[in-house]
């Protein structure tokens, strides 16, 4: 049990560093088309896990999951997600720019160092239920972040 939790602190550190690999091109201000007039709001984070290719693909669930994810009709987001880890909460917050196509969706923002970054992958809405479903490329390559949220 302590080394899924190292692995998975490890995993998110990595993913606040991964930006030096990959340097973010700024994302344009062009008009988005929204999948539904529902997905324009603030959600909570109720789950993340990490599929972890090289252990087996099974899904590292992470604890004491808590925050917001804010999309603006004008593509900009604020993320503040919050993780319980090796001895306090780690906090992700993150202001930047999304842009989507079809069921992709891509995050472009400026980490802690101020080194850009960029985080892509798909996205399920379901607005009966008000469930938003994040899969992002996670580090090292091959991983996933799995995401869910529910609008407020």
């Amino acid at each position: 049990m302590r080394y899924r939790l190292f692995f998975l602190f490890v995993l998110l550190l990595a993913g606040s560093f991964s930006g030096v690999a990959q340097r973010a091109q700024p994302a344009k201000a062009a008009p988005i088309t929204p999948p539904a007039t529902s997905f324009f709001t603030t959600y909570t984070y109720l789950s993340y896990a990490i599929v972890d290719r090289e252990t087996k693909a099974t899904l590292i669930p992470a604890r004491g999951v808590g925050g917001t994810l804010s999309l603006h009709p004008d593509g900009t987001f604020q993320k503040r997600l919050t993780l319980q880890g090796n001895g306090g909460t780690l906090h992700f917050d993150q202001d930047g720019r999304f842009t989507f196509t079809g069921s992709e969706i891509t995050f472009t923002y400026t980490d802690a160092k101020g080194q850009p970054r960029i985080d892509q992958g798909s996205f399920r809405l379901q607005p009966a239920v008000q469930l938003l479903t994040l899969t992002l490329v996670g580090f090292p390559a091959g991983n996933q972040g799995i995401y869910t949220l529910q609008a407020q």
